[in-house]
């Protein structure tokens, strides 16, 4: 009998398994692999060369080639392998998984692409497929996740100066959120490790520790502890920075839901670092890739013109 018991939301890293100088292998005798991408975009260009050409009829015409030719190829392949090493059975596969009109590459396994169809299923309108992207790791704060997605999109379908004009609005917008929103999720463990007799916290203490181990102390020094229950380990929490100085001297601080206002930290929260960390940060890495930049740059040509 196998039992099935639900983690809940969980923390971890993923490992995408390799051998050396190839991204195939085989484990418990399956073969795995990994996708491969093709250009179409010269082909696509010859065929089309003086007719008229749609999103619709391209990604009709990409489809059409995957099937005819290329699955039906690689299966002619897989075949000949097949009886050439005396196979009982011939179980290898290959099919045509996403058709796109554009995609970014920031790094291996890391990359966004304006999908138009996903395994045979067409869309009226492209669907981003995000790959290793910040966007979508819990660790962001859900609105930097959701102005990413939609810097993203603007990427795709915009210009740079509209990407621009967005991130100054997204900048303004983050400003009026609330200290629970532009704050960072995550788990804490190891409090009592990192806890300093002599002190709050022992050198080396990860931030997110640092800030619970910092709530804890003064929630009991202002006598709170009836209103804010104190942080233990494998505590869902969230963390921010402060700007210095500040009543408790402190960069950061960390609650479980509610931003302990009785300590008066309200206005030190430090609005800048968190836009830089949960929004600019991740989108730049995918900026610098296709050499936008993420503000109006002044030039000398600009100045006199």
């Amino acid at each position: 009998m196998i039992k099935i018991e639900c983690l809940g939301e969980t923390e971890c890293d993923v490992y995408d398994l390799e051998t050396e100088k190839t991204n195939k292998f085989f484990g418990n005798d399956i073969l795995i692999h990994n996708s491969i991408y093709l250009h179409m975009g010269p082909l696509v260009e010859t065929v089309y060369k003086g007719r008229e050409k749609t999103t619709e009829g391209v990604v009709s015409f990409l489809d059409k080639i995957c099937k005819v030719e290329l699955e039906k190829y690689i299966e002619g392949c897989y075949q000949e392998l097949a009886e050439y090493i005396n196979a009982y059975d011939q179980k290898m596969q290959m099919k045509r998984e996403n058709i796109a009109d554009r995609g970014i590459w920031t790094a291996k396994k890391r990359y966004i692409m304006n999908v138009w169809d996903s395994e045979g299923v067409r869309y009226t309108e492209p669907k981003l497929k995000i790959m290793g992207i910040e966007a979508i790791k819990s660790s962001t704060p859900a609105p930097c996740r959701q102005m990413i997605k939609s810097a993203l999109k603007l990427m795709m379908n915009g210009s740079e100066d509209d990407v621009i004009n967005f991130i100054q609005k997204c900048r303004s917008d983050f400003y009026k959120l609330s200290p629970e929103e532009i704050s960072f999720p995550r788990s804490v463990s190891d409090i009592k490790k990192f806890r300093c007799p002599n002190g709050i916290y022992g050198k080396g203490t990860p931030i997110n520790v640092r800030g619970a181990l910092l709530f804890n102390h003064h929630i009991k020094e202002r006598k709170l502890t009836n209103k804010y229950s104190l942080i233990q380990n494998g505590e869902k929490i969230k963390y921010c920075y402060l700007k210095k100085p500040n009543p408790i001297y402190e960069n950061v601080i960390s609650f479980i839901q509610d931003f302990p206002k009785e300590l008066g930290l309200n206005s030190y929260i430090d609005y800048d670092t968190q836009f830089e960390k949960g929004f600019l940060e991740p989108l730049k890495v995918i900026l610098n890739a296709i050499g936008w930049d993420d503000e109006k740059k002044v030039t000398l040509d600009s100045f006199f013109s």
